[in-house]
C-alpha cells in the first residue's frame, strides 16, 4: 500500500503521542512505516514548524516621547552623578602602571 500519498498535508493533530512517544501518524502505526514514509512525515512537520517560526509574535515596544528625559533624570540622579561627571577623565598609562 502506498502510504506516502496518504501522509500529505500533515499537522500536529495527525500525530498520536502517548507518554512523549510517537505511536502513530494518522491511522498508521509508526513501527510499520517505511523510512521513506518517515522522511515525508518529518519534512512536512518541519515545513509546518517553519511556517510557525516565520510569523513572529508582535513585540510591544515602549517608545514614548519622555524616554530621553527619564534617561537624563537617571544619569543626573545622586546615585549616578559622580560616575557621570568622571566620564571624560581618562587616566594616563603611567598612572595606571603605578
Amino acid at each position: 500500500m502506498e502510504t506516502t500519498k496518504q501522509l500529505d498535508n500533515l499537522t500536529r493533530a495527525d500525530l498520536t503521542i502517548i507518554d512523549n512517544e510517537l505511536k502513530a501518524v494518522r491511522e498508521f502505526d509508526i513501527k510499520l512505516l517505511k523510512y521513506r514514509d518517515l522522511q515525508v512525515v518529518c519534512s512536512q512537520l518541519r515545513a509546518e514548524y517553519d511556517k510557525i517560526l516565520e510569523t513572529p509574535d508582535p513585540v510591544p515596544t515602549r517608545k514614548e516621547p519622555q524616554c530621553p528625559y527619564r534617561l537624563l533624570n537617571i544619569l543626573f540622579s545622586d546615585a549616578f552623578a559622580e560616575g557621570f561627571a568622571q566620564l571624560g577623565n581618562v587616566a594616563a598609562h603611567t598612572e595606571l602602571d603605578a
